[in-house]
């Protein structure tokens, strides 16, 4: 059907759009720390070229991976995340339009996945563990 065909290309594009976004968002935040991609890497667990490929945009930044960063940055991962909004972003993370879910009526994991790193966060933090 060419409107799934034109909802996934339009997909494609804000996920591309989150990704570089997100990566732009740990390359300032490392400078800001003053740390190298080495001193990064070391700190997060991660190799200097897993860092590269999610500053760029060039690479998925998974969950696991945000987290890490977060972590030794010393920042919240929301901090990591854009201010989406609903024009945006397609109203990703948790307010999701019948549009920007699957066949299913199931928001995507990559969505979902977002949503329960926030939630866990969140948790920690409220129980002195993070932030």
């Amino acid at each position: 059907m060419p409107g799934q065909d034109a909802g996934s290309a339009r997909r494609q594009r804000l996920d591309q759009q989150l990704d570089v976004e997100i990566g732009r968002r740990v390359r300032a935040r490392r400078h800001e720390r003053m740390l190298t991609l080495q001193q990064l890497a070391e700190m997060s667990g991660l190799s200097v070229q897993q860092i590269q490929r999610s500053e760029s945009g060039a690479a998925r930044v998974t969950v696991v991976v945000l987290l890490r960063l977060a972590e030794a940055l010393r920042v919240a991962p929301l901090a990591l995340l854009p201010d989406l909004t609903a024009e945006e972003s397609g109203a990703r993370l948790m307010h999701l339009p019948d549009d920007d879910m699957g066949q299913d009526g199931q928001a995507s994991a990559h969505d979902l996945a977002l949503g329960l790193a926030q939630y866990l966060w969140k948790q920690g933090a409220a129980r002195g563990g993070a932030g």
